[in-house]
């Protein structure tokens, strides 16, 4: 068969074999030439003792190798021809209905929706010859419509979810080639951000399909008013006042001068004026207390004005908890400090906390100080009664004072008491005693109350019975351990001694946990005395966040203030000594007397407030927020102690303005967090609600939480096109942007790719993707070196 015979069998298979040479030509043929010699040379010293046939069989063996090797320097490539799919491809053309897309601000002066619509109807008409259309609308879930059906929908979609729509336009057991053709103002607001949709459209570049874009819309200016609560949910003692506080934002031509006004029960019950700049916000601060245990809802509200665009965002909730039950603290310290001396004044002031401080003196003989507050119809003990209570080996030397400290309501004496015992190491491997406090704090050189059995209880408690530790100064232990360290949200490294200057982080701003005084957001920190360290923060760990950041001379930041979820209890590291200056500021800083006192007392009702379960509490019930979106799910945890988690679990009902009658949820297990459950309550129509764990009395203390649910406004609101998100999904899958282009020139550009994607496809094959060529060459020399074998030459 000659050559031209086996050229038309193999365009019969549709199979044409080409040759790409991996060196160049003169160089193959000078390899060729020294193969042949080399072999003519080998041929021509056969050894005597070998026959004449094994002599043959082997060069014939050699030669044909050796053409092998000189086949595959040509790169022999098998193409072939690949018919396209007889089916139709399919094109998708999304349209964006969110509320956003009402926007009237098209040339044409339309909405955004009706020039999309427009051009959707015509694209569908006018492409369905050559591909098989399919029409869907997408806010945050997509759904098929026909192209008749585009210009009666209304657009009305409270969120835009691209990433959603991308990835539900995709068909990946399509065979026959598809494309998308993406409507929309590009206003991705459904979570995730930029990186959710750019990974959406990775996954269609990964499955060959091009996603062409046209963006509609440009900067619309909206004209708002809008309220935010900075922290909405608040913990305080009866008769104790704390910050209620909100931030009013002006948007457009929105009036300057507002009057937010905060109710209770439907009473106003406080009033300010502020003034907001263009495009700007601010905080209005108010004081509230009660007199009576209980849970409190209060709405803050601020005044609309004529044309705006809506007032669904013009009032927040803010839900105060008020307990009778003191928070217990335990601050222990290594050594007397200045700082700890300072801390535990400062916290004996507070009328909602009851401390008791052990500090080291001298080998076994350690300080305790006791700051208990004394009860309705109790008597003050006396220095009597006090030691008949201590236990045997107690120092006799006690002194219980009456005192009255600053800020206390009148009228509530608190039992001062002192005594020196010589087992006050012992109080954290007494897992009963530890259990009655719901904070720890614990100073430099604190290794001598941690033992081994400490540890394990100390992770237990703030694990399981949701209790608070903080670390006041850095790294409480000298000398690391592997235990402890897996509580703390850092690592340390030693040091020279350097000072630093604590400020606020976006965190730490964003998390509210200190109420600066006279409002602002932390503002006064950089202006307070520096603080020392000799291990400064090196690394947060990867749940930790750091709400305060150090800088020092050199400018280089690292963590002051850092804390982490461990369980169901939170853990804070305040790094730096020193800050018992801040205390004693001269009269050039009187403005910020109170910051020292103010930081310490928030910073521990924001761990209290989050953390669960509080004083006299056997289960509390959480919301996760006191606002939800009436899109998005409700959800709550239920804390339970350990001694009550061992009974049934009760269910949690709910009741409320969108619900015809109360609904029972049953808590789930969350993961293997002992005493947490979660409840979800699912999606809810907007309004008022109340939950409340079943069989709990209704006046019990974290028995309930209220809640509202309000329509999502970022549609509404925030009506910014995104035309350069929009312009990456296209060129990120290998398609075009149409921003600037009209109906007509995008029908013809997708006719022009279908064209394009018909054509015949051609595969290239090359030899060394042949599995055979790979084994012939094997097996040809094996068989060379075999029979050299056998004849003696090996």
């Amino acid at each position: 068969m000659g050559l031209t015979d086996v050229t038309v069998l193999i365009a019969i298979y549709s199979v044409t074999l080409t040759f790409e040479p991996l060196i160049s030509s003169t160089l193959w043929l000078v390899a060729a030439i020294v193969a042949a010699s080399l072999l003519g040379w080998y041929a021509w010293n056969r050894p005597g003792g070998v026959s004449r046939f094994r002599w043959g069989t082997i060069i014939v063996f050699m030669s044909l190798g050796s053409a092998m090797l000189l086949a595959v320097l040509l790169n022999p490539t098998w193409q072939e021809r690949i018919p396209p799919p007889p089916q139709k491809p399919r094109l998708s053309i999304l349209i964006d209905d969110s509320a956003s897309m009402a926007s009237t601000d098209m040339p044409a002066g339309g909405t955004r929706y009706q020039a999309a619509a427009e051009i959707a109807e015509k694209c569908a008409a006018r492409l369905a010859e050559g591909y098989d259309v399919e029409v869907a609308a997408f806010s945050k879930n997509m759904v098929g419509i026909s192209p008749s059906e585009l210009r009666s929908r209304v657009p009305g979609g409270l969120v835009t979810d691209l990433a959603g729509a991308i990835s539900s336009g995709i068909d990946p057991g399509r065979a026959s080639g598809q494309a998308v053709l993406l409507l929309s103002d590009g206003n991705h607001n459904a979570g995730g951000g930029t990186p959710r949709v750019l990974a959406a459209a990775a996954l269609a570049r990964a499955h060959e399909v091009p996603i062409f874009t046209k963006t509609f819309g440009s900067d619309a200016e909206v004209h708002d008013l809008a309220l935010r609560p900075q922290n909405p949910q608040q913990l305080s003692f009866v008769g104790q006042s704390v910050p209620v506080s909100a931030v009013v934002r002006r948007r457009g031509r929105a009036p300057g001068p507002v009057t937010v006004v905060l109710e209770q029960a439907g009473e106003e019950v406080g009033r300010q004026s502020a003034f907001v700049a263009e495009e700007s916000e601010v905080e209005v601060r108010f004081q509230v207390k009660q007199e009576a245990r209980g849970l409190y809802r209060y709405e803050a509200r601020v005044e609309p004005f004529p044309g705006e665009v809506t007032q669904v965002n013009n009032h927040s909730t803010f839900v105060l908890r008020v307990v009778d039950e003191p928070i217990r603290v335990l601050l222990v310290e290594g050594k007397p400090y200045w700082d700890s001396k300072f801390l535990a004044r400062t916290l004996a002031s507070d009328p909602s906390i009851e401390l008791v401080s052990i500090v080291r003196m001298t080998g076994n003989r350690y300080l305790q100080r006791t700051m208990k507050r004394v009860r309705a119809g109790e008597k003050p003990t006396s220095p009597g009664e006090e030691a008949d209570r201590d236990a045997e080996g107690d120092q006799p030397d006690d002194k219980a004072i009456p005192v009255m400290p600053r800020g206390l309501p009148a009228g509530v004496p608190v039992t001062e008491t002192w005594r020196v015992v010589p087992d006050g190491a012992q109080i954290l491997a007494d897992a009963r005693q530890l259990g009655t406090f719901q904070v720890l704090v614990m100073g430099r050189d604190s290794e001598t109350f941690l033992s081994d059995e400490a540890i394990d209880n100390v992770r237990q408690w703030v694990a399981g019975d949701s209790g608070a530790l903080v670390c006041c100064r850095g790294q409480p232990m000298a000398r690391s351990d592997e235990k402890f360290n897996k509580l703390l949200p850092v690592q340390w490294q030693a040091s020279r001694e350097s000072r630093f200057r604590m400020t606020l982080t976006e965190r730490g701003r964003d998390l509210h946990w200190f109420d600066s005084p006279g409002g602002g957001n932390g503002e006064s920190l950089p202006s307070l005395p520096a603080l020392a360290t000799s291990t400064p923060g090196e690394q947060p760990k990867p749940l930790a966040n750091v709400l305060a950041s150090a800088a020092g001379n050199a400018t280089v930041e690292a963590p002051a203030v850092t804390y982490q979820p461990y369980g169901g209890g939170r853990v804070v590291v305040v790094e730096g000594s020193g800050m018992w200056r801040w205390a004693f500021l001269p009269p050039a800083y009187s403005d910020h007397d109170a910051t020292y006192g103010t930081l310490w007392q928030s910073l521990l009702r924001w761990l209290v407030s989050g953390a669960g379960l509080l004083p006299g509490q056997d289960m509390a019930l959480r919301t996760d927020q006191v606002t939800f979106g009436s899109s998005e799910p409700s959800t709550a945890t239920l804390l339970v102690r350990r001694e009550a988690a061992q009974g049934p679990i009760p269910g949690v009902e709910l009741s409320g303005d969108g619900l015809e009658t109360p609904r029972t949820v049953v808590p789930a297990a969350a993961g293997e967090l002992p005493g947490v459950f979660r409840i979800n309550f699912g999606e809810l129509p907007e309004g008022r609600y109340q939950a409340r764990i079943a069989g709990q009395p209704a006046d019990k203390s974290g028995a309930s939480a209220v809640f509202d649910v309000r329509r999502l406004l970022e549609e509404q609101l925030d009506l910014k096109a995104r035309p350069d998100l929009m312009a990456r999904i296209a060129s990120n899958t290998a398609a075009a942007d149409f921003t600037s282009a009209s109906a007509d020139e995008i029908v013809k550009a997708f006719t022009a790719h279908l064209e394009q994607s018909r054509h015949e496809r051609i595969k290239r094959t090359t030899a060394w993707d042949r599995w055979w060529v790979l084994a012939g060459t094997f097996f040809v020399w094996t068989c060379a070196w075999s029979v050299r074998r056998r004849g003696g030459l090996v």
